[in-house]
Protein backbone atom coordinates (compact mmCIF):
# COMPACT_ATOMS: atom_id res chain seq x y z
CA UNK A 1 0.00 0.00 0.00
CA UNK A 2 1.22 3.15 -1.24
CA UNK A 3 0.60 6.40 1.13
CA UNK A 4 2.26 8.65 -0.59
CA UNK A 5 0.74 10.48 -3.57
CA UNK A 6 2.69 10.14 -6.27
CA UNK A 7 0.99 7.18 -7.96
CA UNK A 8 -2.67 7.12 -9.43
CA UNK A 9 -5.70 6.37 -7.63
CA UNK A 10 -6.64 2.73 -7.83
CA UNK A 11 -9.51 2.00 -9.95
CA UNK A 12 -11.18 -0.50 -8.04
CA UNK A 13 -13.44 -1.46 -10.39
CA UNK A 14 -11.19 -2.34 -13.30
CA UNK A 15 -8.73 -4.44 -10.33
CA UNK A 16 -12.25 -6.05 -9.28
CA UNK A 17 -13.28 -7.11 -12.47
CA UNK A 18 -9.73 -7.55 -14.44
CA UNK A 19 -7.21 -7.90 -12.05
CA UNK A 20 -8.44 -9.86 -8.91
CA UNK A 21 -8.95 -13.19 -11.14
CA UNK A 22 -5.98 -13.53 -12.20
CA UNK A 23 -4.35 -12.87 -8.63
CA UNK A 24 -7.19 -15.54 -7.57
CA UNK A 25 -5.56 -17.81 -10.28
CA UNK A 26 -2.38 -16.96 -9.47
CA UNK A 27 -2.69 -17.44 -5.16
CA UNK A 28 -4.83 -21.04 -6.21
CA UNK A 29 -1.77 -22.24 -8.02
CA UNK A 30 0.27 -20.70 -5.62
CA UNK A 31 -1.62 -22.58 -3.05
CA UNK A 32 -1.67 -26.00 -4.94
CA UNK A 33 2.41 -25.83 -5.31
CA UNK A 34 2.56 -24.76 -2.07
CA UNK A 35 0.27 -28.28 -1.14
CA UNK A 36 2.45 -30.43 -3.46
CA UNK A 37 5.80 -28.76 -1.67
CA UNK A 38 4.48 -29.21 1.51
CA UNK A 39 3.54 -32.65 0.59
CA UNK A 40 6.99 -33.60 -0.63
CA UNK A 41 8.56 -31.99 2.33
CA UNK A 42 6.16 -34.49 4.37
CA UNK A 43 7.06 -37.46 2.12
CA UNK A 44 10.88 -36.51 2.48
CA UNK A 45 10.14 -36.18 6.73
CA UNK A 46 8.01 -39.39 6.14
CA UNK A 47 11.72 -40.75 4.60
CA UNK A 48 14.12 -39.61 6.69
CA UNK A 49 12.02 -40.91 9.54
CA UNK A 50 11.42 -44.33 7.57
CA UNK A 51 14.65 -44.55 7.19
CA UNK A 52 16.41 -43.71 10.99
CA UNK A 53 13.45 -46.30 11.76
CA UNK A 54 14.54 -48.53 9.55
CA UNK A 55 18.70 -48.23 10.58
CA UNK A 56 17.35 -48.71 13.93
CA UNK A 57 15.52 -52.13 13.21
CA UNK A 58 18.64 -52.78 11.14
CA UNK A 59 20.52 -52.10 14.35
CA UNK A 60 18.66 -54.50 16.51
CA UNK A 61 18.33 -57.20 13.93
CA UNK A 62 21.70 -57.13 13.66
CA UNK A 63 22.40 -57.78 16.96
CA UNK A 64 20.00 -60.03 17.30
CA UNK A 65 21.23 -61.91 14.28
CA UNK A 66 24.54 -61.75 16.50
CA UNK A 67 23.28 -63.03 19.31
CA UNK A 68 21.32 -66.03 17.50
CA UNK A 69 24.62 -66.31 16.10
CA UNK A 70 26.38 -66.43 18.76
CA UNK A 71 24.00 -69.04 20.41
CA UNK A 72 23.97 -71.32 17.29
CA UNK A 73 28.15 -71.12 17.44
CA UNK A 74 27.87 -71.89 21.17
CA UNK A 75 25.42 -74.64 20.32
CA UNK A 76 27.76 -76.36 17.49
CA UNK A 77 30.79 -75.89 19.84
CA UNK A 78 28.72 -77.82 22.56
CA UNK A 79 27.61 -80.48 19.91
CA UNK A 80 31.26 -80.95 18.77
CA UNK A 81 32.30 -81.08 21.95
CA UNK A 82 29.63 -83.74 22.65
CA UNK A 83 30.08 -85.73 19.87
CA UNK A 84 34.07 -86.18 20.34
CA UNK A 85 33.04 -87.33 24.20
CA UNK A 86 30.62 -89.81 22.55
CA UNK A 87 33.68 -90.89 19.78
CA UNK A 88 35.73 -90.98 22.47
CA UNK A 89 33.56 -93.33 24.67
CA UNK A 90 32.53 -95.53 21.50
CA UNK A 91 36.60 -96.47 21.12
CA UNK A 92 36.93 -96.82 25.12
CA UNK A 93 33.73 -98.83 24.86
CA UNK A 94 34.60 -100.61 21.77
CA UNK A 95 38.54 -101.25 23.32
CA UNK A 96 37.05 -102.59 26.65
CA UNK A 97 34.85 -105.11 24.35
CA UNK A 98 37.72 -106.26 22.97
CA UNK A 99 39.48 -106.59 26.26
CA UNK A 100 36.08 -108.49 27.82
CA UNK A 101 35.86 -110.29 24.60
CA UNK A 102 39.30 -111.42 24.84
CA UNK A 103 39.16 -112.64 28.58
CA UNK A 104 35.55 -114.22 27.99
CA UNK A 105 37.70 -116.70 25.53
CA UNK A 106 40.34 -116.85 27.78
CA UNK A 107 38.32 -117.96 30.38
CA UNK A 108 36.46 -119.93 28.09
CA UNK A 109 39.15 -122.18 27.52
CA UNK A 110 40.17 -122.26 30.80
CA UNK A 111 36.60 -123.45 32.05
CA UNK A 112 37.03 -126.02 29.04
CA UNK A 113 40.30 -127.38 30.12
CA UNK A 114 38.75 -127.69 33.83
CA UNK A 115 36.07 -129.66 32.71
CA UNK A 116 38.00 -131.85 30.61
CA UNK A 117 40.35 -132.34 33.77
CA UNK A 118 37.57 -132.78 36.12
CA UNK A 119 36.36 -134.80 33.44
CA UNK A 120 39.26 -137.18 33.65
CA UNK A 121 39.36 -137.19 37.24
CA UNK A 122 36.10 -138.15 37.61
CA UNK A 123 36.46 -141.03 35.08
CA UNK A 124 39.76 -141.33 37.29
CA UNK A 125 38.17 -141.72 40.80
CA UNK A 126 35.36 -143.77 39.15
CA UNK A 127 37.75 -146.24 38.29
CA UNK A 128 39.31 -146.50 41.55
CA UNK A 129 36.33 -146.47 43.42
CA UNK A 130 35.50 -149.40 41.13
CA UNK A 131 38.94 -151.41 41.81
CA UNK A 132 38.05 -150.39 45.51
CA UNK A 133 34.72 -152.00 45.47
CA UNK A 134 36.40 -155.03 44.27
CA UNK A 135 39.08 -155.31 46.74
CA UNK A 136 36.33 -154.42 49.34
CA UNK A 137 34.26 -157.58 47.80
CA UNK A 138 37.24 -159.13 48.65
CA UNK A 139 38.67 -158.08 51.63
CA UNK A 140 34.73 -158.74 52.67
CA UNK A 141 35.12 -162.16 51.23
CA UNK A 142 38.21 -163.15 52.81
CA UNK A 143 37.07 -161.88 56.38
CA UNK A 144 34.19 -163.86 55.84
CA UNK A 145 36.50 -166.83 54.99
CA UNK A 146 38.57 -165.72 57.99
CA UNK A 147 35.55 -166.07 60.66
CA UNK A 148 34.85 -169.20 58.81
CA UNK A 149 38.62 -170.58 59.71
CA UNK A 150 38.05 -168.85 63.47
CA UNK A 151 34.51 -170.21 63.96
CA UNK A 152 36.19 -173.88 62.91
CA UNK A 153 39.35 -173.57 64.33
CA UNK A 154 37.43 -172.30 67.63
CA UNK A 155 34.90 -175.02 67.45
CA UNK A 156 38.29 -177.89 66.91
CA UNK A 157 39.53 -176.50 70.25
CA UNK A 158 36.30 -176.83 72.07
CA UNK A 159 35.77 -180.23 70.96
CA UNK A 160 39.37 -181.02 72.13
CA UNK A 161 39.26 -179.14 75.40
CA UNK A 162 35.70 -180.86 76.14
Amino acid sequence: MQISNDTAALNYVDYFTKQLPIDLANMAALRDELATRQGALSAAENAVADRAKAAEELAAARISAASTQAAAQQALDDAKSSLAAANAKEKELAAREKEVNADLTSRQSEVAKRETSADSKAAALASQQAALDIRSASLEAQEAALQTRVKAFQDKVAAISA
